[in-house]
């Protein structure tokens, strides 16, 4: 993780997150499960306990530029070094204050071209990092957790994983 500083705050807010998407009753069959030991790589897994397909992903606590379900920019970025984590199909961002989840598939960002950018990170300056950026992502706000795993469900029936899903 480049950002140490986040980690409990991280952690804290994925198990909140978990909690919220699996106490739905929405008659879909997703569970999210995160792993308990951290391997560097990814998260957890959105399983479909009927068909037992499933998707992995990444998840972020943001403390800038995403509050309140808004973000600031028109394009995301990600690092490459999570781009390259074939086993990772979804970003999962929430935002500041807990409000609000930006989600990104991988294979969206996979379609642009590599930059270099200086980003913040907890070193000392900014860090010179490779990175792709996309339009396409969209906010769910925690109060809409049904219409994320909506998205989730289709995507997983349907075998789209990609901003068209959304």
């Amino acid at each position: 993780m480049k950002r140490p500083s986040m980690y409990p705050h991280h952690e804290a807010s994925l198990k909140k997150f978990t909690d919220l998407f699996n106490k739905q009753r929405d008659g879909l069959s997703l569970v999210m499960q995160i792993y308990q030991t951290e391997n560097y790589r990814d998260d957890g897994i959105i399983v479909d306990t009927r068909s037992g397909k499933r998707i992995t992903f990444d998840w972020e606590k943001r403390d800038r530029y995403f509050r309140s379900g808004e973000f600031r920019f028109s394009t995301l970025w990600q690092f490459e070094r999570k781009l390259k984590k074939d086993e990772i199909g979804l970003s999962l961002q929430c935002d500041s204050d807990e409000t609000a989840v930006l989600v990104a598939w991988h294979r969206d960002w996979l379609k642009e071209p590599m930059k270099t950018h200086r980003l913040l990170t907890d070193s000392p300056g900014k860090e010179m990092a490779r990175v792709r950026e996309t339009r396409h992502f969209k906010i769910y706000r925690y109060s809409e957790i049904i219409l994320f795993r909506k998205m989730l469900s289709t995507a997983l029936t349907t075998g789209r994983f990609e901003y068209s899903v959304f």
